[in-house]
């Protein structure tokens, strides 16, 4: 198995994994912003606790994280609300909204994408637009964070795509959990004796879906391309999705299960097309 295969199945495993999220959102009796605070809290420990055994530059090391952390914390605490505010279906697929402005900025930076990339985002999109269900949008405060969290993403994605591929995703990872962490300490705070009480979620939320996934993101990140990446983590919503209805009893209407099949045959495709790319790094 190539690099660029071994890249895309650990993406792929990172985006039903994040698909869970909705579901700790949604079953939690704690606010949102406190939820982030415990994920970005947990995260940046345990990270800093391999990081520091090995690298004691701690000025360089959080670099990075003065313009990816409060990128970070504002992504997750809007998508947080708006899964919230709304279904699962409506919060989280507003949140995928975000390739497209990836493609923007892209553009801006003067990366040409390619057409095969449009048309597969644009696929994408048209199954997220079946998956969702406007008519049960319940929040136009939930719209609104939505699409800040898809803007904010955006920029993560592009800026953080440099750093990943000068330092490496481990401490790219840790430096935007750990200004993150600073910013919502008082959140963290306010939600420590659910933390307590809830450990294993917490230790889930912030170890596995945390400090292990944007890790692995940002190892993903310097091997394929970003616009590559934003289609294959349409998955994660599909996921959330899929799991709201099952457990959630949010069920899906025979359009949804159209858009989740065509979500799933775009990831497909883009890994075909990619995997024949010479990946641009190594680790």
């Amino acid at each position: 198995m190539n690099q660029v295969l071994r890249a895309y199945l650990a993406i792929t495993v990172l985006a039903i994994s994040w698909g869970t999220i909705p579901l700790i959102i949604k079953t939690s009796d704690i606010s949102s912003i406190s939820l982030v605070g415990i994920r970005t809290f947990i995260g940046s420990i345990f990270l800093g606790f391999i990081l520091f055994r090995k690298e004691r530059n701690f000025r360089e090391l959080i670099r990075p994280g003065f313009i990816l952390g409060p990128l970070l914390a504002i992504h997750w605490v809007t998508m947080f609300e708006s899964i919230e505010l709304n279904s699962v279906a409506v919060g989280i697929g507003l949140v995928f909204s975000y390739p497209i402005f990836v493609i923007f900025i892209e553009f801006a930076r003067g990366t040409k994408p390619t057409y095969y990339q449009i048309v597969l985002i644009l696929f994408g999109f048209f199954g997220l637009y079946l998956l969702l269900d406007i008519s049960k949008i319940e929040s136009l405060n939930g719209v609104l964070y939505g699409i800040i969290s898809a803007i904010s993403l955006a920029f993560i994605i592009t800026i953080g795509e440099r750093h990943s591929s000068k330092i490496g995703g481990l401490k790219v990872a840790f430096s935007q959990l750990f200004i993150a962490a600073i910013i919502l300490i008082k959140f963290t705070f306010d939600g420590w004796s659910w933390m307590v009480s809830n450990i294993l979620i917490s230790l889930f939320l912030g170890l596995i879906l945390t400090a292990l996934g944007l890790t692995t993101y940002w190892y993903v990140v310097k091997v394929i391309k970003p616009l590559a990446v934003s289609t294959i983590t349409y998955l994660e919503p599909v996921t959330g999705v899929v799991l709201g209805a099952i457990i959630l009893n949010e069920m899906l209407e025979p359009k949804q299960v159209i858009g989740f099949s065509i979500v799933l045959i775009v990831g497909v495709f883009q890994v075909y097309f990619d995997s024949k790319i010479k990946p641009a790094s190594t680790l």
